[in-house]
């Protein structure tokens, strides 16, 4: 699992986690077969004194780059509502679902035509709007290891 800072500065801070969960439950869950359903579950908090009066939405997405040839794309994006929760006791969380098959759900295949795996460099990324459906300042990358599918 990789976690990262959500810093905006005092008075509010926060983390942000995701990992790669192969539903198989075959470990590693960075190797991944084709024919695997797949997740990456995050999670995350924002805490101090004024995290609680926060508006707005977050936004969670996965971007996918092929070390070497194959598919570079953006997972579709999750959306949830900000809710006053804070605290690493109460954390936001979301899963980006990823089904068995040859394809992604962009339509781009996992591995390409004559090729026995594909690794890609993963990032997910959490952004924020504000009531007004304005960009904030609370975002936060995560770099997973690389994710390596198999045929």
């Amino acid at each position: 699992m990789a976690t990262v800072d959500i810093n905006t500065g005092p008075p509010i801070t926060g983390k942000f986690s995701a990992i790669v969960v192969d539903a198989s439950g075959v470990p590693p869950s960075d190797v991944v077969r084709v024919s695997d359903p797949f997740s990456i579950d995050c999670s995350w908090y924002l805490e101090g004194g004024l995290a609680s009066s926060i508006g707005g939405k977050w936004y969670v997405q996965a971007a996918f780059e092929s070390v070497g040839p194959g598919a570079e794309f953006r997972s579709a994006e999750l959306t949830l509502n900000l809710d006053g929760r804070t605290g690493s006791a109460n954390p936001y969380t979301a899963q980006l679902n990823f089904p068995a098959g040859a394809n992604f759900p962009s339509g781009q295949p996992k591995v390409p035509a004559g090729d026995r795996n594909a690794t890609y460099e993963v990032a997910v990324l959490l952004s924020y709007t504000d009531v007004a459906g304005n960009p904030g300042p609370l975002s936060a990358s995560v770099n997973l290891e690389r994710l390596t599918i198999y045929a």
